[in-house]
């Protein structure tokens, strides 16, 4: 099975159609939301604060007897949910994390109590489940209903406007140059980027700038960013220079090898899926999205990607599983498996 199949049957396994997260925040801010819902995606800081925004509009005198959370739930604890009253208030909210949702369904499913889900008007039941997960009878149940949200990664563009917005909060100056520059340096992860604002924001004060100067001294930037030198050096057929970056790097501390290969590994197999795809002429918006990954380290993947034969990629993503296997089985050390998967492969 090529690369690509792999990817596209994820796809498929994970295409559920529901309400986005602006229907979402419209729905919350007007208080129409009622019976249940399932959140689930792999940008966690969004999904919390959907589900922040719904616990507060519970009365705060109340809350404790009208917010529930509870892990691992059986089928009578969603049947607690479904018939709960709220206590001095107008609403009660029911959080699920951790849930079995092909037993639940199953055992909702005998009790002809499905469709009760969606039923309560004074009470609101999420399903919260961490990362996303494949399309499911219980998944599609709520997709029809359309009570199923996916919390996607940002774009770039949401990204940026988050920062700029998180920036306006403190009273400091990001333009929107400086604002791609830190999203480049740290990726689209709505809670790194929330952090490294934080850091940048606390560093320069209320009516200060953040400048390219600024962000190299505070930011962490992320590994693909660190290591783009090494593998544009690597890609450049430059194996000289790039491993004489490869070794200041972990002399110093700035990466381990395991991390290193690990990027290098990913971005090969990024490239091997634009390079199939674009053998079987697929049009290019179709195979960036197969080639996941923000936008920007796709393009540059599916550039790289037409340098190189097919087979020889094929080969070189083979080489870092090889070395990987070796490493998991103590065979070689870190620091040669990296070595040896790099020259293997480059």
């Amino acid at each position: 099975m090529r690369v690509q199949d792999c990817i596209v049957i994820r796809l498929f396994l994970w295409y559920t159609v529901g309400m986005n997260e602006s229907e979402l925040y419209k729905r919350t801010n007007a208080k129409t939301l009622a019976g249940a819902y399932l959140f689930e995606g792999a940008e966690e800081l969004t999904k919390q604060q959907a589900v922040d925004r719904i616990t507060a509009l519970l009365d705060p005198g109340f809350s404790d007897l009208n917010l529930k959370r509870q892990k691992e739930p059986d089928v009578i604890a969603v049947l607690d949910a479904i018939h709960a009253v709220p206590v001095f208030d107008t609403l009660c909210v029911t959080i699920f994390t951790e849930f079995d949702d092909a037993a639940l369904f199953d055992a909702l499913e005998k009790r002809n109590a499905l469709d009760a889900l969606f039923a309560p008007t004074d009470a609101i039941i999420l399903f919260v489940r961490r990362g996303k997960g494949r399309e499911t009878p219980f998944s599609k149940l709520f997709s029809d209903k359309n009570r199923y949200v996916s919390f996607d990664p940002l774009s770039e563009d949401r990204a940026q406007n988050m920062v700029a917005m998180l920036c306006a909060r403190r009273g400091v100056r990001l333009d929107r140059p400086e604002a791609f520059a830190l999203i480049d340096m740290v990726g689209t992860d709505a809670y790194r980027l929330e952090n490294e604002v934080g850091k940048l924001c606390d560093y320069v004060g209320n009516g200060g700038v953040i400048t390219r100067d600024v962000l190299k001294f505070i930011v962490t930037p992320s590994v693909e960013y660190e290591i783009f030198p090494m593998l544009n050096a690597l890609l450049a057929g430059n194996k000289k220079t790039a491993m004489r970056m490869l070794t200041e790097a972990m002399a110093d501390g700035q990466e381990n090898p395991l991390r290193v290969a690990s990027f290098l590994e990913g971005r090969l197999k990024q490239m091997l899926i634009g390079k199939e795809l674009l053998d079987e002429k697929r049009p290019r918006p179709e195979i960036l999205k197969a080639m996941g990954g923000s936008s920007k380290a796709a393009e540059i993947a599916l550039k790289n990607a037409q340098k190189f034969p097919t087979e020889r990629l094929r080969n070189a993503v083979a080489a870092f599983a090889e070395i990987n296997a070796r490493l998991k089985m103590g065979e070689l050390n870190e620091t040669d498996g990296l070595i040896l998967a790099i020259y293997k492969s480059f």
